[in-house]
């Protein structure tokens, strides 16, 4: 009993993190105590990240509607009075075209904006892996107003439904970390990807020019990982363009034949050796087939001037929204962000740790100091990754060993058994 409610005390303190779906290695039960010199001033630390972020518990309380978020995304045409439609006589090589597909299918992704989601809002669009970090490039007008963004990966059975993804499938959380508001580009940070998503290769602008076949995967109008292609009208330098909310754009583009429609945009456009060579921006209703990519070039450009953005984990941010003044650290100095000091009862004295210990974006150990001595007594894990601790380790007399191990096999917030250890 005395263990119990030791342990139900601090319980609250994770409950924000539950939901983010904590994981562990199966094989190392116990996260390895973090140190730190808690006789230092406790002061903020600033990180290079955007502030502005969705609270994850906000979401999942939300019922995603899916006919809702479609019937309100915002589209990138509207503006227009009317929509084209595709009739190039362009002839694609069946082989070439599958093989792009089959090839880099799996690293474009289905994004989400949740800005305004509560009010039936919402962004759709499309991303594609840039880096094995797990970068992941759009446009701006995609992420426009958000810091996190909702991220799915083409799923193992196929092409499912919009609908399907929404209510089946668990997105990942990406933090938007950087933006070209005039080039119309952004980066998105995700950790925890799957091993088997490969970032595109990025080419050049000199390896497009007029007549040649290009080739887009996206999600128009909310169908996702559709595949079309068609050919290059011409490259238009300096080009300039606006979106309904009177915000303007300059950059070289690539115009094209190959349809896209609202939700293509951010994805990428492929020539027929397989390299990225525009992300998919604009379409312009005025006139048949007048479609637009932003010319790879600046997509160069602006990962090379945010090179730091591969280090940050993302659930940096969120842990910095919910604590402004949590002291990070990179435990084991690769330069990822791993672990967060708390003082929850801003005593000015450590009393909480939140531990991303493989560093893929998820918390996978909470650490408590109850008396704020220094020493960690309680340990708080998820070892079946599915969201709800159900595993805890508990030092009594603190000499930084563990003495007593117990378990929630049912994870309903009672610990079922209390085990000594030796």
């Amino acid at each position: 009993m005395f263990y119990a409610m030791k342990i139900m005390k601090i319980h609250i303190v994770i409950l924000l993190f539950v939901l983010l779906g904590f994981s562990v290695n199966a094989e190392e039960k116990k996260i390895k105590l973090r140190g730190i010199d808690k006789t230092k001033e406790f002061k903020e630390i600033q990180i290079n990240i955007s502030p502005d972020l969705l609270k994850f518990d906000e979401f999942k309380k939300l019922k995603l509607d899916y006919k809702t978020v479609k019937n309100f995304a915002i589209e990138t045409d509207k503006n227009l009075k009317k929509k084209t439609k595709y009739r190039s006589t362009a002839k694609a090589k069946v082989n070439e075209a599958g093989t792009i597909f089959i090839n880099y299918s799996k690293s474009v992704v289905f994004l989400l904006n949740p800005e305004g989601i509560e009010e039936g809002g919402g962004t759709i669009g499309t991303g594609f892996l840039v880096d094995k970090s797990g970068l992941i490039l759009s446009n701006w007008h995609v992420t426009e107003g958000a810091g996190q963004m909702f991220v799915w990966t083409l799923p193992d059975e196929g092409a499912l439904g919009a609908d399907i993804l929404f209510e089946k499938i668990d997105p990942y959380y990406g933090s938007v970390v950087a933006e070209s508001k005039i080039e119309d580009l952004a980066l998105i940070k995700v950790n925890g990807l799957p091993a088997n998503i490969k970032p595109v290769q990025l080419g050049t602008n000199q390896e497009v020019k007029i007549g040649d076949n290009v080739y887009a995967i996206g999600h128009p109008k909310s169908l996702p990982w559709s595949f079309s292609f068609g050919m290059v009208s011409q490259i238009r330098p300096n080009h300039k363009w606006t979106y309904v909310d009177k915000s303007e754009h300059e950059a070289t583009v690539i115009q094209m034949q190959t349809p896209i429609s609202t939700g293509n945009s951010g994805g990428p456009l492929f020539t027929s050796e397989g390299k990225v060579i525009g992300v998919n921006t604009l379409m312009h209703g005025e006139g048949q087939n007048l479609n637009f990519a932003v010319a790879v070039d600046h997509v160069r450009k602006f990962i090379k001037d945010n090179p730091n953005v591969k280090k940050i984990n993302s659930i940096e941010a969120a842990i910095k929204k919910e604590y402004p003044n949590a002291i990070p650290q990179d435990y084991n100095n690769n330069g990822v962000l791993d672990t967060w000091y708390v003082d929850k009862d801003k005593n000015g004295k450590i009393d909480t740790a939140f531990v991303d210990d493989d560093e893929d974006g998820f918390i996978e150990g909470t650490l408590i100091d109850e008396n704020e001595n220094g020493v960690w007594e309680i340990t708080i894990l998820d070892t079946d990754k599915d969201g709800k601790s159900n595993e805890a380790y508990i030092d009594e007399d603190e000499d930084k060993k563990s003495d007593v191990r117990a378990y929630d096999y049912d994870q309903d917030g009672e610990w079922d058994k209390f085990e000594k250890l030796s």
